[in-house]
């Protein structure tokens, strides 16, 4: 057998086409610890926190590992499913994001909550989205994805992070 030099090609269905990675911060005004519990709270309703309406089922594997099966609308209207697998590190108040089934399978999110003085505290998100259909995009185009991303993705923890108030002030 003789040895390759240089990277290895793969098929299309091997690699994913395009890679977004990308982070932002959010922050929140209540306790760390509270914010913590409020984003790991994992129920049925979560959708009704969305602008878009879905079904999810939260199955429990252990104290720290939930699964979470959801079923949504895409912006065309075809129907999409995503499983993801979700540890849950409390000690260090995050928690990671695996999918396991869906379009971006093996896509990972990572979450942590850090106090920012005794009344507030800050979520990191760091995403790394994978995508298996289409054209392989360019690096240019990769980064227009992720910045596409980040800006859905950190506006809807902004609206998030309002109903995290406003629940924290009416406890």
């Amino acid at each position: 057998m003789t040895k390759r030099s240089g990277p290895r090609k793969t098929t299309p269905a091997g690699r994913a086409t395009a890679l977004a990675d990308y982070t932002f911060r959010q922050r929140f005004r209540v306790p760390a610890e509270w914010a913590f519990r409020w984003c790991i709270d994992f129920a049925p309703d979560d959708w009704a926190r969305f602008s878009t309406p879905g079904t999810r089922i939260v199955t429990w594997l252990s104290e720290r590992t939930v699964r979470l099966d959801d079923r949504f609308p895409s912006a065309k209207g075809a129907a999409v499913r995503k499983v993801k697998v979700v540890q849950i590190y409390p000690d260090e108040r995050r928690w990671v994001s695996n999918h396991i089934l869906s379009p971006n399978l093996h896509s990972q999110f990572r979450y942590s909550i850090t106090p920012d003085g005794p009344s507030a505290s800050v979520l990191l998100f760091e995403g790394r989205e994978l995508h298996w259909t289409g054209r392989r995009l360019s690096n240019t185009e990769n980064a227009r994805l992720s910045r596409r991303l980040r800006t859905e993705d950190s506006g809807g923890w902004r609206r998030l992070a309002a109903e995290m108030e406003h629940d924290y002030r009416k406890r």
